[in-house]
């Protein structure tokens, strides 16, 4: 992306208005107009020329028009009104007002403003602008174009070169169009816009508090409060660099809390990479910024990528999406990675430990695939179709008992357990469907401890001995009673053996809810 090169704009305005007569500085009068021409001289203001219709035409091709133009020559100030016009090589300036003042080198414009840059497919419109042209005590021309009295805030329209400027650019990418309350620009590569920036390319939104281009470091830059709205997604982050127009293919890069949230997505990293084609979302990668072992790192550097996709949570060193045409056909993880299932959540009961509270799987690397869509269903809800884990694979999911008696949310569920060098888990509607393990192969199966049902403590008759009571109760009755006529502190082995095999057995399902089928 370039942008307008000074090049000769008003150098030489100021001299040939402020002394319009014959060739001062380069310039004369064109054949176009200069229908009156008057000059005198007023006391305590000095030296004034007025033009009706001015056409200057000075050195190396420029060309000067206005309706009116007067010219204070003491003062070195220029003043043209009206379809004010400035034209050189690939370069225009429209303005309905403009003043020059000759001995700064300082051009002033406002009214309908317009600067035109066809050699680099760039432009600007509205607001005041104020241009300090290069000269022997300038040595980089600046332009500064701020809010009008009219409220118009000022817009850049930044654009790829055409094809014949001599600048490599497939040219196929619309232009950035940049709207704020203050554009900047400097020399011919230093691009700022400041104030509520907003910036639109197509279907593509972005918003800062500040924006800025460097030729040299390439890519429009967003500061604070940085956010990139596009057709599916929106991504967030410290600071934002999107990549200049041209080509088919673009890249936008978030960096420290990063975040973008899309349809069933949500990723957070330290820092994100959007690869676009045709401004739609092709692919992303998640990294940290920085490694633990860098002297300089901060916290947020550090952050490691996490994506949420519908009831999986996917987190690794890095994170790869693959989404052509902004639909995710796989999520890839590299890096002590591991992915976390909350889609059987309905089999969880309290006294569950936090290890079997979800569906697990880690490796160093996992890559998570999803079904393509049904014939005439493109925008329907994604399913997950396989999770592979690569390199010291471990997993555990959750399932039904295979006791028929069990009731899921009040009953633990079974836990399977497996560890091999690849584990391949096949899913279908959500439900694990098959699991595939690679290498040398060691787990265990656990089912949940049969559920006793309470004991019935109800006595039909208390002047019976034993009549009434549940065996069960007979017991517990039978071992109080000799518990009572021990020491507390005898643990020897005499109590009734019944008694303390139920207990214990109760105090196992409450511990330890499985057992080896």
């Amino acid at each position: 992306m370039g942008l307008w090169k000074p090049g000769l704009l008003v150098a030489v305005w100021g001299a040939a208005v402020a002394i319009p007569a014959g060739a001062q500085e380069g310039c004369e009068f064109g054949e176009q107009g200069n229908d009156v021409v008057v000059t005198r001289t007023i006391p305590g203001v000095g030296r004034v020329t007025y033009v009706t219709r001015p056409h200057f035409v000075c050195r190396g091709g420029v060309q000067i028009w206005a309706d009116s133009a007067v010219a204070y020559g003491d003062r070195g100030m220029s003043h043209l009104m009206g379809a004010v016009r400035y034209l050189e090589t690939g370069r225009e300036l429209h303005a309905d007002e403009a003043r020059y003042f000759s001995n700064e080198g300082r051009l002033q414009a406002n009214g309908d403003v317009t600067v035109l840059d066809e050699a680099q497919g760039s432009s600007i419109h509205n607001g005041d602008l104020v241009y300090l042209i290069e000269t022997d005590f300038r040595d980089v021309a600046e332009m500064t174009v701020t809010t009008g009295a009219d409220g118009l805030r000022p817009v850049a329209v930044l654009a790829a070169p055409p094809p014949d400027s001599g600048v490599p650019s497939e040219r196929t990418q619309s232009p950035y169009t940049v709207e704020g309350d203050r554009i900047f620009l400097r020399g011919a590569g230093y691009f700022a816009a400041s104030g509520t920036v907003e910036i639109v390319r197509d279907s593509l939104f972005a918003y800062a508090d500040s924006s800025e281009y460097d030729e040299a470091g390439g890519g429009l830059a967003l500061e604070g409060a940085a956010r990139v709205d596009g057709a599916d997604y929106t991504l967030t982050g410290r600071r934002i660099t999107m990549s200049p127009p041209g080509g088919t293919a673009s890249e936008i890069h978030a960096v420290r809390d990063a975040r973008l949230t899309g349809e069933g997505l949500l990723l957070t990293s330290a820092q994100i990479f959007l690869f676009l084609r045709d401004d739609a979302l092709d692919r992303l990668v998640a990294t940290p910024i920085v490694r633990r072992a860098d002297a300089d790192s901060d916290s947020v550097d550090l952050v490691r990528p996490r994506a949420v996709v519908d009831d999986f949570v996917l987190d690794g060193d890095s994170l790869e999406v693959n989404s052509p045409a902004e639909r995710i056909e796989r999520v890839f993880a590299a890096g002590s990675a591991r992915s976390v299932s909350t889609s059987s959540d309905s089999l969880n009961v309290e006294r569950l430990p936090d290890v079997a509270r979800t569906d697990w799987l880690e490796g160093d690397t996992i890559i998570v695939t999803f079904a393509p869509p049904a014939a005439g269903d493109e925008g329907g809800e994604r399913e997950v179709d396989q999770i592979v884990a690569r390199v010291g694979a471990r997993s555990l999911y959750r399932l039904p008992a295979s006791d028929s008696t069990a009731r899921a949310g009040t009953d633990p569920p079974a836990v399977h357990y497996v560890v091999g060098g690849e584990i391949r888990i096949v899913l279908e509607a959500g439900e694990v469907e098959a699991m595939h393990v690679v290498g040398q192969t060691s787990g265990v199966h656990l089912e949940p401890l049969r559920r006793v049902p309470p004991a019935d403590t109800t006595v039909v008759d208390s002047a019976a001995t034993g009549a009434g009571i549940p065996p069960d109760t007979v017991d517990i009755r039978e071992d109080a009673v000799a518990a009572s006529a021990r020491d507390p502190d005898d643990l020897s082995n005499d109590e009734p053996k019944t008694g303390r095999h139920r207990r214990e057995s109760r105090r196992r399902l409450e511990e330890v809810p499985w057992i080896r089928p």
